[in-house]
């Protein structure tokens, strides 16, 4: 190339250049004269109303940080919250031009930032993927640290990164899995035990010969407490599936009762002990049997008790109350067929006789697609063989060397990682990710596992994007069991219902908590959530229904008559009751309380993030929090209004206390309540609870009136649902932000805000089912990219 053409050449690429910098430059120097003329006369180096600085923010639109700030900028403005009303409103026309500038800056610089196809799985996700790829049942989640959290869900990938701590748990977890796919080299010693309940079917604890007694029908019970009681006779000799039969009937009562069942180390009480299931025992004369399997490990067992019985201490021969009698019990098990069925799945075509590395290739050449979710190369597969060969030529078993190559794969990253590619195209840029990447991003979606065999060969043959394969796909899904996976992992992460037992209530102000509420609690919202995505529900109903399911236990704790049985049903909830939707559901409304006291803060907090997905900002450093005054001299209402009087506070105030104080009808463990409990200042109360009187006392009443930030007000907590459920759009937003942001893995940005608005805008015509709602998401154009 000449002087002259090299220098033609780099002169328009200069001149290109500079043009472009010059439009950016004028670009971003109208938006900061807007901010100049309407925003930094508050928001500047002296002044700097709620912690903000304008007056120096950077045009930098690679800074993740910085695109937040401009972010909140555009919506402050967008929506006429700023500049605040006793200043010169800007024109129309300009904010016009302004928020529309800015949103095509952060749009554009957005889509120009690329982020990674890799994604490690969670601890969840691991032990799910691990059990479906092989059939097997092996608990490793908590060889792995707590994953952390962004954003609310612990699928984001920019926060699940790989410790040294994680490696040492892939390799312990690989050799839990393998041992658990080989199964026991020899048949497992297996119980069979029929036998009627008596003193040797428990053990001579002093605490027995209290609350136990011999009956010529078997064993009576008269106490729910956590001592050696009815152990079910035998202990598991073999880790496996149990099937046990119990026999049970009333004792002295013509009341139905409650038998609760626990599993674990119930005897030395080393290990842990968990709930099986609450049992409705009818009264009458006849014996009840009950049946269930569940999975014991070695050396573990069951114990019954009765649920909510307290009896006085004089002894099982005088007391003349209720009882629950066990008499023939039965364990059987492990039901696993051996040789186990992951075993003969692995090895299915190997040669009995003689197997060599032609048969360990045939192996994984079927396992390794699976496992990694795509399709692999031959170095891929050569990879575990090597370890394979190695271990043969130490006369090493043919087992014991493919075992060898399974810990490799369970430990490597097309396992641990989910990676999503993007799908070639012919020299232009790619916009969607890859089918298989499609196949493993909707099963980690709604099943929180890899694809199966159907969804994967749909995406090996690059037929799943399909819109008709896909509505078939989600479907299918949604009624296999494994989606009860989504039903839990997505409620406990949206709704934060695994803090559920972060704080237990004060037993001094809550006496009447017990386990079973606990347990009631956390069962009514999965069940609703359930039911609305079955049914194809309005994401309404998420906020205000007239039905829920309740058991005798909760609907008891919420003022409510007629329903009895352990088993929670479908219930229509009368208007008065004030229930019905999450908010107003215990579980939701002890994990936004701490145990003793409510905040209406963090419960507007709370709403708005979880609700209306209009999250806030914290507040300023030098702002204390509230601390509650349990002792009843000060009332929360009286607390939250100092910070609405704060001049830093009061804009977000404005939007966080009216949900706050309309939740504050409702205590810690979600009661209905007109007045505060206090250990302090207040009524006493005439109650006793498990025969103790009640130490607290009545305190100030309760005002769950407030008025919205667009002056509608409200006297209570049903008006408010009413006024929540005028805004679907906003209820369905939020909710389809919470879903992009579980299954992509990644922050909603705003360059996704049209996307989101045009999935709820699909949904409109179906009243915003919740069903309709996730068949949307997969079906947009988001759900395939990055």
């Amino acid at each position: 190339m000449s002087s002259e053409r090299l220098f033609s050449v780099l002169f328009l690429g200069i001149v290109a250049l500079s043009l472009c910098l010059s439009s950016a430059t004028a670009s971003d120097r109208k938006l900061h004269d807007f901010l100049t003329q309407h925003c930094t006369s508050c928001h500047n180096d002296h002044v700097q109303k709620g912690g903000i600085n304008l007056d120096r923010l950077e045009d930098d639109w690679d800074d993740p940080d910085l695109l937040l700030i401009w972010s909140r900028v555009h919506d402050r403005v967008s929506r006429r919250e700023m500049p605040p009303k006793s200043e010169v409103p800007p024109d129309r026309s300009a904010i016009n031009v302004f928020t529309s500038h800015l949103a095509e800056q952060l749009t554009q610089s957005e889509l120009a930032q690329k982020r990674s196809g890799l994604r490690r799985l969670n601890r969840v996700e691991y032990e799910n993927t691990l059990s479906d790829l092989f059939g097997i049942r092996v608990s490793v989640k908590d060889l792995f640290p707590d994953d952390p959290t962004a954003f609310g869900f612990d699928t984001v990938g920019d926060v699940l990164t790989i410790s040294s701590q994680h490696l040492e748990a892939y390799l312990l977890a690989a050799d839990r899995a393998v041992r658990e796919i080989m199964g026991p080299p020899s048949k497992p010693l297996t119980i069979d035990v029929k036998k009627l309940m008596s003193r040797d079917s428990f053990a001579t604890h002093a605490l027995n010969r209290v609350f136990v007694k011999i009956d010529d029908g078997g064993l009576v019970a008269f106490q729910n407490l956590d001592c050696p009681m009815c152990f079910i006779a035998g202990q598991a000799k073999a880790t496996g599936t149990y099937r046990v039969t119990i026999q049970a009937k009333v004792y002295q009562t013509d009341e139905p009762l409650v038998m609760a069942v626990y599993g674990g180390d119930v005897i030395r009480r080393a290990g842990p002990v968990r709930l099986v299931e609450y049992f409705d025992i009818p009264p009458g004369d006849q014996w009840t049997t009950i049946e269930f399997e569940d999975y014991l490990e070695e050396g573990h067992t069951y114990r019954v008790a009765p649920y909510g019985l307290s009896a006085p201490l004089v002894g099982p021969d005088r007391f003349k109350g209720p009882g629950l009698a066990i008499g023939e019990v039965s364990v059987q098990g492990p039901l696993e067929e051996w040789p186990s069925r992951s075993r003969k799945e692995l090895f299915k075509g190997v040669r009995s006789r003689s197997p060599g590395i032609a048969d360990a290739r045939k192996i994984f050449e079927r396992l390794l697609p699976r496992a990694y979710r795509r399709k692999v190369t031959p170095d891929e597969i050569d990879a575990p063989l090597k370890l394979v060969q190695a271990a043969l030529d130490a006369d090493k078993p043919f087992e014991d060397a493919i075992g060898v190559g399974l810990k490799m794969v369970l430990c490597s990253p097309g396992f641990v990682l989910r990676e999503e590619p993007l799908e070639q195209t012919n020299g232009q840029e790619p916009d969607f990710i890859t089918d298989t990447a499609l196949a493993s991003r909707l099963s980690y979606f709604l099943w929180s596992s890899g694809p199966d065999d159907e969804l994967l060969a749909l995406g090996l043959s690059n037929q799943l994007h399909r819109p008709d394969v896909l509505r078939q796909q989600v479907e299918r899904l949604l009624l296999d069991p494994k989606a009860e996976r989504f039903v839990q992992n997505f409620t406990g992460l949206w709704l934060n219902l695994r803090d559920i037992h972060f704080t237990e209530p004060d037993a001094t102000l809550f006496p009447e908590y017990d386990e079973m509420l606990g347990h009631s609690m956390l069962e009514e919202t999965y069940y609703c959530f359930h039911e609305i995505m079955h049914d194809d529900r309005s994401v309404v109903e998420f906020v205000d229904a007239d039905w829920s399911f309740l058991n005798e236990r909760l609907a008891t704790h919420y003022g409510l008559k007629g329903i009895r049985g352990a088993k929670l049903q479908h219930v229509r909830l009368p208007p008065e009751s004030g229930r019905g939707g999450v908010i107003t559901q215990a579980s939701v409304l002890k994990v936004t309380a701490n145990g003793t006291s409510t905040s209406p803060i963090v419960r507007g907090v709370w709403i708005l993030n979880n609700i209306l997905g209009q999250p806030t900002p914290p507040p300023p450093p030098d702002i204390p929090s509230i601390e509650p005054d349990i002792r009843g001299a000060v009332s929360i209402r009286e607390q939250v209004k100092r910070h609405r009087n704060h001049e830093s506070c009061a804009g977000c105030h404005n939007k966080i206390d009216p949900p706050g104080l309309a939740l504050e009808s409702f205590d810690p463990i979600g009661g209905m309540r007109k007045a505060y409990r206090s250990l302090g200042e207040g009524t006493p109360v005439d109650l006793v609870i498990r025969f103790k009187p009640v130490q607290y006392k009545t305190g100030r009443p309760v005002d769950p009136s407030g008025t919205m930030p667009d002056g509608r007000r409200f006297k209570d907590i049903t008006e408010f649902k009413k006024i929540l459920a005028e805004d679907k759009t906003s209820v369905a937003k939020c909710l389809t932000e919470k879903l992009l942001t579980y299954s992509l893995g990644r922050k909603v940005q705003f360059s996704d805000r049209e996307a989101v608005s045009e999935i709820v805008k699909k949904t409109e015509a179906k009243n915003y089912g919740f069903r309709s709602l996730i068949h949307e998401v997969v079906q947009s154009d988001t759900f395939r990219r990055w």
